[in-house]
């Protein structure tokens, strides 16, 4: 690892924590000494903290099979109509460009899973810190950052009032906050109009003050001028204000940058006629938690769908390594916490067992203070073994402990 970052060189003290971590935190093997160094900066220094934000990263980036990213072919309609690009600021670092304002939010998470909408925007994530990577080896310097530019012209009502997209950017914002530190150098938001104004201002208590301080929201008159701060505008495409086209005249340089074929036909609209085949149907009451007890052997597959009748709901699985826990905050987090609106489009997935035990799946309807959810869900298991072991459903279990019977 280049021994600098920026004007302040990696201090002994830091090679030797970051040596420490690897030993520490399980799997950190196999990641690169700039990442930790990420983790140990954000911390000031923190051993313990970056340790645990560490281990926590680990298990997300498993459950969001993020080292496989590259493996992972998204939904058509994601490729077409969600338009993103990466471009460079005038020292060659990545930029990121978002072409929010130009998606239509309500067709795209009518075909598509909010969970794949967020990991399509984790998968461009991951492909800017390698971009970042390679420019640290040529700049050398421990790591580089990037730039998030994200364009909000053809902004509509639809993308303030949508619960769904709300609920899926909000979580994105949260996913990147806890577990991209020091990724990003400067989030500029072009073109934006009041109404984003007033909706950044409600969400200003979900965003850090880290993250609020890289924020710079010009004015519709006054994007331009903020962008040459920062590029290059001979390299710049001519429709973001710069003076660069492609090849054969198109302003908006569609080689770079896709811009998105706009509103999401209906045909791409996801068939629920087979919503009802779930196998179980529950009320989860407001201020509760509905719990579900799995015994599954390793090398198994956990599967699942859930959708409800209108609004969020909280999902999450836990491995009970003492096979007799009481109490959720005490276990192991397989799959990581995430809450998201899914009254449209059913939310799936699957993660892989890695231990023989005790595996309770949390649906978590904790922090509401009024509403009941109703929730369809299947749960599946896949076992390696001739035999596999019957799930145990335990319906409306007190939270946060788990009251099991024997």
């Amino acid at each position: 690892m280049p021994n600098t970052i920026a004007a302040r060189p990696v201090s002994g003290q830091e090679l030797e924590a970051i040596q420490a971590l690897k030993s520490y935190v399980p799997k950190l093997d196999s990641v690169d000494d700039a990442y930790i160094l990420r983790w140990l900066r954000s911390r000031e220094g923190r051993f313990e903290d970056a340790a645990d934000g560490l281990k926590k990263n680990m298990i997300f980036r498993k459950a969001w099979e993020l080292d496989e990213i590259d493996q992972w072919k998204p939904p058509e309609i994601l490729e077409k109509y969600c338009g993103y690009g990466f471009l460079a600021d005038r020292e060659g670092n990545p930029i990121l460009m978002s072409l929010l304002g130009n998606m239509d939010v309500e067709g795209m998470l009518r075909s598509v899973e909010s969970k794949d909408y967020i990991k399509f925007s984790l998968a461009a994530i991951e492909k800017g810190l390698k971009l970042c990577a390679e420019r640290a080896k040529h700049s050398g310097k421990a790591f580089e950052t990037m730039m998030l530019i994200f364009d909000l012209d053809h902004i509509t009502s639809a993308h303030f009032s949508s619960k769904e997209f709300a609920s899926a950017f909000t979580t994105l914002v949260m996913l990147f906050q806890e577990h991209y530190p020091l990724v990003l150098r400067k989030i500029l938001i072009l073109r934006a109009p009041h109404m984003a104004t007033v909706a950044f201002n409600s969400m200003t208590p979900f965003l850090s003050d880290s993250i609020q301080k890289l924020i710079d929201m010009p004015g519709e008159n006054d994007w331009q001028n903020a962008l040459g701060q920062y590029v290059d505008l001979d390299a710049w495409p001519r429709h973001w204000g710069g003076r660069m086209c492609d090849d054969d005249g198109d302003p908006k340089c569609p080689s770079k940058i896709r811009y998105g074929l706009g509103p999401v036909p209906d045909s791409y609209y996801m068939d629920l006629s087979g919503a009802a085949a779930f196998d179980q149907l529950t009320t989860v009451y407001a201020g509760d938690k509905h719990l579900v007890e799995i015994k599954a052997k390793a090398n198994s597959k956990i599967s699942w769908r859930y959708m409800t009748e209108e609004d969020d709901i909280g999902f999450a699985i836990y491995f009970d390594k003492t096979d007799s826990g009481t109490d959720l905050t005490e276990m192991e987090p397989v799959f990581p916490y995430i809450r998201l609106e899914c009254s449209k489009v059913p939310l799936s997935g699957s993660v892989h067992c890695e231990q023989t035990g005790r595996y309770i799946i949390e649906f978590d309807n904790y922090y509401s203070w009024l509403c009941a959810k109703q929730l369809r869900y299947s749960v599946t298991i896949e076992e390696p073994a001739a035999s596999p072991f019957d799930l145990v459903q335990k319906p409306h279990l007190n939270a946060p402990g788990l009251c099991v019977s024997h």
